[in-house]
């Protein structure tokens, strides 16, 4: 898509966009509409601005505390598919949202009941914050099998080509883009902020687009990747190695070694309560299991063999190369099984954007022939000639430029290292501080969910990383603890709540008051 002064005139947009750099505290005043935003919501439907169509609009009226806002759909060639969602009384903040995975699905800002179509819920920062929200699908379809990560990649199309670069990092562009348009045709300006939330590969797009387009983002919130996408690739491969393997433990041997951890560590955080909080602390050792030993179950199908027992090691311990460069921290304790499982299809698909060899993929051979010292050079050299692996040192200069920058990821993560995350998250600070930031913490400051495994944390209901990062740009307030809402997984209903302390501090409970209370615990340095 071409850059948004092709729209209208460049006097008009230098206008607005000082205009909108005037917007002041979090209580922004509501922006009025070009004209009735029904109206632009319907005459936009099937229109077509510069490659971008838009193959739907749907507009919905004010509901209970649900503002009235119109939904746009839209398509750009090949296969990138975006939402963006325009409210009434609009706040002039602009939220984009990263996905996850290998992406193939938007992450949408309103759930619907599928007999009614009823809005049954729908994300803060549109609901609540009054933002523009954006999301896409990251430039391929999960539904058609033929436009699907990361087979497509591997087509050997010009199709296929655009889809990996999409998902490498012009979908974010493209997106972002797109609802500036979108924007203005409603209300005539620019956004007074721009912001960028995601986990996962999410939380890989957000330092994307803390590299590539520093000057868009006034603030960013990046959870659950750890800032190296060829670390954590090969840190996958190097288990996915294993599958179909004897080296592999089986579901019920994955649960003793959770069992056992949590069993030795549980209480390092001052209560008994099922859960690691203090990871720092817990030094068990997996070899307590190991078939043979006193403190193995004596059931030989749940304790572990010596190569499972090197297995675990591994997952838990730094990879490094020959020359003794970690590339890729080992993983805290976790609850690994069924996610192990997906070690070797994301780590493949990874392995495949890189090369545009699909028996990566799916072929255990080809994992199984996984050598870390010949692949990663070639998946390093990949990944930052196509625009995919953030670069450290340009996410420091987002830092150090004054923009803000929440980093988290959850205590208890079993698909992406929490370690190594903190590593890399350090190494970024350190540049940061190289180039002129005396205090980092003034524009960057990294959170953990306590307990949580891969995800938890991400919804806005569960960590309102909206309320953080926004009170953070816009009235300089720093967020010091948040609150995590732990759910039940299957109901949603709120188990227990617990401080989100920033790192390397652990939420302790204070010994006496009710345990599921986010104030029965004091956020403590270790």
């Amino acid at each position: 898509m071409k850059r948004i002064s092709v729209v209208w005139s460049f006097g008009l947009f230098l206008a607005l966009t000082l205009l909108a750099g005037c917007a002041g505290d979090s209580a922004l005043p509501s922006i009025q509409p070009l004209m009735p935003l029904k109206t632009t919501c319907a005459n936009l439907n099937g229109a077509t601005i510069d490659d971008v169509i838009i193959t739907s609009t749907t507009w919905y009226d004010a509901s209970g505390d649900n503002p009235a806002f119109c939904q746009v759909n839209a398509t750009r060639p090949p296969y990138l598919d975006m939402e963006i969602d325009v409210p009434q009384n609009w706040s002039g903040r602009l939220w984009q949202q990263g996905g996850g995975g290998l992406d193939g699905t938007i992450t949408s800002a309103i759930t619907t009941d599928p007999t009614t179509g009823a809005i049954t819920s729908m994300n803060i920062a549109l609901k609540d914050g009054r933002s523009v929200y954006a999301a896409s699908n990251g430039g391929n379809r999960s539904s058609v099998t033929a436009q699907a990560a990361p087979q497509v990649w591997a087509d050997g199309t010009p199709e296929g080509v655009a889809s990996a670069r999409d998902y490498a990092f012009a979908a974010v562009l493209t997106t972002r883009e797109f609802a500036k348009v979108v924007i203005h045709r409603f209300y005539g300006r620019s956004p007074a902020y721009t912001y960028f939330n995601g986990c996962s590969n999410g939380g890989r797009n957000a330092y994307i687009a803390a590299d590539h387009w520093p000057e868009e983002y006034d603030g960013i919130v990046s959870g659950c990747m750890g800032m190296d996408l060829t670390g954590q690739t090969v840190g996958w491969l190097n288990l996915g190695a294993k599958s179909e393997t004897p080296a592999m433990p089986d579901a019920s041997q994955w649960q003793a070694v959770t069992d056992a951890a949590i069993a030795a560590c549980d209480a390092l955080d001052g209560v008994t309560d099922g859960m690691i909080a203090h990871q720092a602390a817990c030094d068990f050792d997996v070899a307590t299991l190991q078939c043979g030993e006193p403190t193995a179950d004596p059931d030989p199908a749940v304790c572990l063999s010596a190569q499972q027992v090197q297995t675990v090691k591994d997952v838990t311990s730094d990879l490094k190369l020959a020359d003794t460069t970690t590339v890729y921290s080992g993983y805290t304790w976790a609850d690994w099984f069924p996610h192990v499982a997906f070690f070797d299809k994301l780590g493949g698909g990874n392995a495949v954007l890189a090369t545009g060899d699909l028996t990566w993929f799916n072929e255990a051979s080809k994992q199984q022939s996984f050598i870390l010292d010949d692949d990663y050079p070639l998946f390093q050299y990949s990944f930052r000639l196509m625009g995919a692996a953030p670069d450290k040192n340009k996410v420091a200069s987002f830092v150090a430029s004054g923009r803000k920058l929440i980093s988290w990821h959850d205590g208890s993560d079993n698909l992406t290292s929490f370690n190594d995350h903190v590593r890399n998250y350090s190494t970024m600070v350190n540049l940061a501080t190289g180039l002129g930031l005396a205090d980092p913490g003034t524009n960057t400051r990294f959170f953990v969910v306590p307990g949580g495994s891969h995800m938890d944390g991400e919804e806005l209901t569960d960590v309102n990383w909206f309320a953080a990062i926004t009170q953070w740009v816009e009235n300089n307030i720093a967020p010091e603890q948040l609150l995590y809402n732990k759910r039940d997984t299957n109901t949603g209903a709120i188990l227990r709540t617990l401080p989100v302390c920033r790192n390397p501090q652990y939420p302790r409970y204070n010994g006496s008051g009710d345990v599921n209370a986010a104030a029965s615990f004091t956020c403590t340095a270790p």
